[in-house]
């Protein structure tokens, strides 16, 4: 175990063992001259992931629920036992290509409103993959579920995103991110009801609130391995992803804001509905609308569904 480390890496794992092997490995291989831990927090794999991790790694730390507590939550146990100044997040299919960290360090001792600083991430192909975004609202949702964003990007891909000096944006991809340890406490950490999706969105809101600021280092040291874009109509995703837009609003907006997503999201899926109905292939489809519709009828009548949670959190 190193004594005082200066960066806690925190990976959350969840299966996938053979992608997680080369996260550790170039982890540990590139993130040097800089004093740092690892920890894995295990959230109750069906693959021999412990295991296999203690044989090959025996220098990492390593955390096994016994459940699947989801991603901020299993991030947060990681966070309770880290000792080092700066907390660095690393989805557990991120491979590294380079020594990203003593420069974002550095970002932080340079720039004292600076709260979160993520990395420009890439595909395995090279090409740039999101990798900060602007806070939910009300356009937004309407273009993406209107079905507007697909066709705005084939008229203007450009604008999907762009490779520029350091910026200066609403939020960073919780995929690979550092943060001060202390200051993650005082913004509450992770806010453990949201299972997946929107967690790092609500962290960056957080931190505006506190007057501080998230930046996006340009390097070309960081590959995402998980973005998977079709992925996205896979009905387990699709619930987490509504429900954490539903848990957003609820927590970070009025009341105005909240019923209004609410209603407009109840009409565009119904109408999507309807063209199911008249498809008749659309069957699957018109499952997963249901389970949708049935989610945010149930938050239109309960206000309280995105309150925040009672449970305290502390550095100790």
């Amino acid at each position: 175990m190193i004594d005082n480390p200066i960066v806690s890496i925190i990976v959350v794992s969840y299966n996938n063992l053979d992608v997680l092997r080369g996260t550790l490995a170039s982890l540990l291989h590139h993130v040097t001259g800089v004093s740092s831990e690892i920890i894995l927090v295990d959230n109750a794999s069906h693959e021999p992931i412990v295991e296999s991790i203690q044989k090959e790694f025996p220098q990492i730390l390593i955390v096994a629920n016994k459940h699947n507590l989801g991603f901020g939550a299993a991030n947060n146990i990681g966070a309770r036992i880290a000792r080092g100044e700066y907390l660095l997040f690393v989805n557990s299919d991120v491979i590294l290509k380079g020594n990203p960290v003593q420069d974002m360090i550095k970002i932080f001792v340079q720039n004292p409103h600076a709260g979160i600083v993520g990395c420009q991430l890439f595909n395995m192909d090279g090409t740039l993959q999101p990798s900060y975004f602007r806070f939910p609202s009300i356009r937004m949702r309407f273009i993406q579920l209107s079905g507007l964003k697909t066709l705005i990007l084939k008229i203007y891909p450009r604008l999907r995103f762009k490779y520029s000096e350091t910026l200066e944006l609403d939020f960073v991809s919780g995929a690979f991110f550092m943060i001060n340890r202390l200051f993650f406490y005082d913004i509450h950490c992770f806010d453990d009801r949201y299972f997946m999706y929107l967690e790092d969105a609500d962290l960056g809101y957080q931190v505006k609130r506190k007057g501080k600021r998230s930046l996006l280092f340009q390097t070309r040291d960081v590959i995402h391995i998980g973005m998977n874009y079709e992925a996205m109509n896979n009905p387990f995703v699709l619930f987490h992803m509504n429900d954490g837009y539903l848990k957003f609003f609820s927590k970070n907006y009025g009341a105005w804001k909240y019923f209004t997503m609410i209603t407009m999201s109840l009409l565009l899926f119904s109408v999507k509905m309807i063209f199911t109905v008249l498809h008749e292939n659309g069957t699957r489809e018109r499952q997963q609308i249901k389970r949708l519709l049935s989610i945010y009828y149930r938050a239109l009548f309960n206000r309280s569904y995105g309150s925040v949670s009672t449970l305290k959190r502390s550095a100790n």
